[in-house]
């Protein structure tokens, strides 16, 4: 005689996750009792790690301040050893733990560091079928320079989305949708093209570089094909409210502006790394659900907004707090620096390893 039954989901400690638990049913008489139990077992999924359902299909990084780490930043919570070689060791003086480094140049920051271990867990993710993005405000000299200690990565994205290499070169397809607002990107096929100077070239973009020249802004176009970059409190009798005020005409010249590291970019509204990162999407036929991102600072927010998924290492400016509090799918490492930047790809890994299938799907029977 059928008296009840149970269905419902249990978890299996260190294999899966038990779903479907199909009938648990109690039978009475004089003759029998008996109790069946019949499940099978399903493969642990992403949200084991902190993360919701979906598979990750692609990872969009920014790299200063997320992969990447400057002194300035580190040096309240870690040492840095000699520079030898172009490696380096940095401890935590907290818990004494150490990170070997690669030491990279920039034009006008100086000296950044990136942990090997970020580099080999880069390439753990990327072996596991996922692709890896870099996405950097940096200029196109800068990431040039960069390039042979950055972790091997099948899209790089730089000048805040201006620029894009796809199959180790130049997508001028990318450039060539704005090249009304910086005019004809053709000459720049070489990540570090020869360039006329800023106040020759032709476009809106330049125009306003030539206004703000002379109306006494701090500006810095050197090695930029599609951005410059505004350094307000270098400007003499400029405040950030007199930016603020700038900032309201972008629109009408199809302009964007963002902070990245302290200093303002201005670039085509069509660029950005939000759009770049969409036009990624199309070429690998996914959609955003299937993307996670990291970042750090203001000009990686619409990123953020797009991916909705994200790790960051560290919080760079005040407009990521404050989007924080709008994006429960963000989450801030709880250490900074190089180990953060591990802990969040560290997390990706168990992701994305969670979301293969198991050998085989299995039916228990109790009786």
């Amino acid at each position: 005689r059928y008296i009840g039954s149970f269905v419902g989901a249990a978890y299996l400690s260190g294999s899966g996750v038990l779903e479907d638990v199909q009938m648990l049913k109690w039978y009475s008489s004089a003759e029998l009792c008996k109790i069946s139990l019949c499940w099978k077992v399903k493969p642990r999924r992403a949200w084991r790690s902190g993360m919701d359902d979906t598979a990750i299909k692609v990872v969009f990084s920014d790299i200063d301040g997320t992969l990447v780490h400057y002194p300035k930043d580190f040096e309240r919570y870690a040492e840095l050893g000699e520079v030898v070689n172009g490696r380096a060791s940095i401890r935590y003086s907290e818990t004494g733990e150490t990170r070997e480094c690669r030491v990279l140049e920039s034009l006008t920051g100086g000296k950044a560091y990136i942990s090997e271990r970020t580099i080999a867990l880069v390439d753990e993710i990327r072996a596991e079928g996922v692709q890896f993005v870099l996405i950097t405000g940096a200029r196109s000299s800068t990431y040039d320079n960069r390039r042979p200690n950055l972790p091997k990565v099948d899209f790089e994205v730089f000048e805040n989305g201006g620029r894009c290499i796809r199959n180790g070169e130049i997508d001028m397809q990318w450039t060539r949708r704005y090249e009304n607002v910086v005019g004809d990107p053709s000459m720049a096929t070489t990540v570090t093209p020869q360039l006329q100077d800023a106040a020759e070239r032709v476009g809106p973009l330049w125009d306003l570089y030539r206004r703000l020249s002379k109306e006494g802004w701090a500006l810095d176009a050197r090695d930029y094909v599609t951005n410059f970059r505004v350094d307000v409190t270098k400007s003499t009798g400029k405040t950030t409210e007199d930016f603020e005020k700038l900032k309201d005409e972008l629109k009408a010249l199809n302009l964007a502006t963002t902070f990245n590291l302290g200093k303002a970019d201005i670039y085509p509204s069509k660029s950005g790394k939000a759009n770049a990162a969409s036009y990624v999407l199309r070429l690998l036929e996914l959609t955003p659900e299937d993307s996670i991102s990291m970042f750090d600072d203001d000009n990686d927010l619409e990123l953020g907004a797009l991916t909705g998924r994200a790790f960051l290492p560290g919080v760079s400016h005040p407009s990521v707090t404050a989007a924080l509090r709008e994006n429960p799918r963000w989450e801030v490492m709880p250490i900074e620096g190089f180990l953060g930047t591990e802990a969040a790809l560290e997390r990706i890994l168990r992701a994305v390893k969670s979301a293969n299938p198991l050998p085989a799907q299995k039916v228990l029977t109790a009786v």
